[in-house]
């Protein structure tokens, strides 16, 4: 089978949950002896082409919609929410001999990957990675932002070229990682063919032992119990939460320190993160890095290293970094949102918490953490049922269904 692979972007420098799904499940296609391209736009890096363990990548020249977008605009939405157009990744993937296209992008890029399938006459299928139907109207307006003072034609544009209005309903298949999101899009669509597929983790690479350490690199003393969040560093993701829940343990006699770890989306937000924690004295109890790349011996040891893993977030179709945490014996704590309502069985594999309420918060730590039991099912349930073999499995049977119905048509 060939199949392509759209994305808005992949920078291996900048990872993130998409970049994480899309890469693992295209190695286990490929070593399953199917043909797999990576094609995405320029945005954050101008390598044309490369190859990486034999999956080509393509990136594609890009432009927004914006008459006059600011230069320092148009880099924000290229680290999120931007919706650009290609003509030639659109061209290219008319060209190209594909069995499906595979968006994992909605907005323009995935309008015109579904054009492109129309025009060969193969499937389109899409994947919800960012959420489509329960992102919360504040992280709309964030991501809105960058737009104020620029003038779109995008609509024009779309309409002249005949890109459809609506891209699920021509979609030939629908991927859900989130459980949630698939009961509405199945409530929305109930005779789609679609599936909730959720991501995956490699386990075998959070089982050797580090030969770095996280604590030493970072001045972390060993006695202090050390709580982890990893994940981009964004509104989205809420770590400033993680200032005042400090606070209180320390004010509660509890000895802890707070990692977080991850790429940059909003320098604003960052901003807002060390401010506050300047604000209530505590640098000395914070360590902020700004990203590890995938399978960083950092980013391992972080995980080794840490007592307590929590991921705040407001919004989370999915969340990627819990299994990861999982896979390290980590207890692991989150708001009770999106996909992570599913992922997470609170007091069975972990324990779920009231977005931003301390109280909550305070009371999820207390039981999470040096609890035992939470983690030996977390870990156990990680093997069986979120390997990127299994995952890479259930598209892949997807894939066969999606043609199979489309041959019907």
């Amino acid at each position: 089978m060939k199949i392509a692979n759209v994305m808005r972007r992949i920078v291996f420098e900048e990872w993130g949950g998409t970049e994480t799904a899309v890469w693992n499940s295209s190695l286990k296609l490929h070593r399953l002896g199917h043909s797999i391209e990576i094609l995405a736009t320029k945005a954050l890096c101008s390598i044309d082409h490369e190859t990486k363990e034999q999956i080509p990548i393509r990136r594609f020249d890009y432009f927004y919609p914006q008459l006059f977008l600011k230069k320092v605009n148009a880099f924000i939405l290229d680290k999120k929410g931007g919706s650009p157009f290609s003509f030639t990744l659109f061209n290219y993937l008319k060209k190209r001999d594909f069995d499906l296209i595979h968006s994992h992008a909605m907005g323009r890029i995935g309008k015109l990957s579904q054009k492109a399938a129309r025009k060969k006459n193969i499937p389109f299928i899409l994947t919800f990675h960012g959420g489509n139907y329960d992102i919360p109207p504040s992280e709309m307006e964030e991501m809105c932002k960058p737009l104020k003072g620029s003038l779109g034609y995008g609509k024009i544009l779309e309409k002249l070229l005949g890109l459809s209005r609506d891209l699920v309903e021509q979609a030939d298949g629908i991927i859900c990682v989130g459980a949630n999101e698939y009961q509405l899009l199945r409530d929305k669509f109930p005779h789609k063919h679609s599936a909730y597929i959720p991501n995956g983790v490699e386990v075998s690479d959070f089982t050797s032992l580090p030969t770095l350490s996280f604590r030493h690199k970072y001045n972390i003393p060993t006695e202090r119990k050390l709580l982890l969040c990893v994940s981009r560093i964004d509104y989205q993701k809420n770590q400033a939460s993680l200032v005042p829940l400090l606070k209180e343990l320390l004010c509660q006699g509890q000895d802890v320190h707070c990692a977080i770890v991850g790429f940059v989306t909003s320098a604003s937000y960052l901003r807002q993160i060390r401010s506050e924690i300047e604000n209530h004295n505590l640098q000395k109890r914070f360590t902020i890095v700004e990203g590890l790349p995938p399978k960083s011996d950092l980013l391992l040891s972080a995980y080794k290293e840490s007592d307590l893993f929590i991921l705040p977030s407001i919004h989370e179709p999915f969340g990627i970094v819990v299994l990861e945490a999982w896979s390290c014996n980590l207890p692991v704590i989150a708001s009770a949102v999106g996909g992570l309502k599913t992922l997470i069985r609170s007091g069975n594999n972990g324990f779920l918490f009231t977005l931003n309420d301390i109280d909550s918060m305070l009371s999820a730590y207390r039981k999470a953490i040096n609890n035992d039991s939470i983690k030996q099912n977390a870990y156990k349930e990680v093997l069986n049922k979120y390997s990127w073999d299994t995952v890479s499995s259930q598209i892949l049977n997807f894939y066969v269904q999606a043609i199979a119905n489309y041959e019907k048509k």
